[in-house]
């Protein structure tokens, strides 16, 4: 009886496991003929780590995000080639109207493009901060003294070579002096466009 209780059993274990009788028989010694170990619970081993686990690689979320180019307006130059000189002063950046106080404007002053005590000067008269605080807001010697009108073509950086080309000048009527028709234009007269270009010049309203 318990021959024919084992012999089912045994049969009933090949069935589940799909093993036969031969490999029954290599059950090691003291273990009954069909037997195997009971599957851990869960089920088989996952094939992947645990979401859990933090990733060696790092996501495309956790880069660094690529620098972006300064933002264009008006002829396509930034607002510091053009000096801030068309933005308000509430939407200054910190720094510009930082900048800006340090030479003596404040917002009144800055929004009615008012002529103050450091317009009076030349580059060389500003002092090491005076000059940081112009070259924060655009300005290098060129266009604070002179408005690069003693330079060459080749001379000029290339944003403000865009900006006399936009005003009517190449390189051979600039190189040359010749007179453009922008020159017989009052401020009032010119477009937004076109005092964008002035501005990157270093002009502005008291200065065309």
């Amino acid at each position: 009886m318990v021959g024919e209780k084992r012999e089912k059993t045994k049969n009933v274990f090949g069935k589940i496991f799909g093993k036969d009788e031969e490999e029954d028989s290599n059950a090691p010694t003291g273990v009954p003929a069909g037997w195997k170990p009971a599957s851990k619970p869960g089920g088989s081993k996952p094939s992947s780590k645990p979401s859990s686990e933090p990733s060696s690689e790092p996501s495309s979320s956790d880069s660094k995000p690529t620098a972006k180019s300064p933002a264009k307006k008006y002829g396509g130059f930034t607002d510091k080639e053009a000096k801030y000189m068309d933005v308000s002063w509430s939407k200054l950046p910190s720094s510009a109207r930082e900048a800006a106080e340090l030479i003596g404007f404040n917002e009144r002053q800055w929004d009615e493009h008012e002529w103050i005590d450091i317009d009076d000067y030349g580059w060389w008269d500003l002092d090491d901060d005076q000059k940081k605080a112009c070259e924060t807001l655009g300005w290098d010697h060129a266009s604070w003294d002179h408005k690069y009108e003693h330079h060459s073509w080749e001379e000029m950086p290339p944003h403000v070579q865009k900006a006399v080309e936009k005003l009517g000048w190449n390189e051979e009527k600039w190189d040359d002096d010749w007179d453009v028709p922008i020159w017989h234009k009052g401020w009032d007269e010119l477009s937004k466009e076109e005092q964008r270009c002035c501005h990157v010049m270093g002009y502005y309203v008291h200065t065309w």
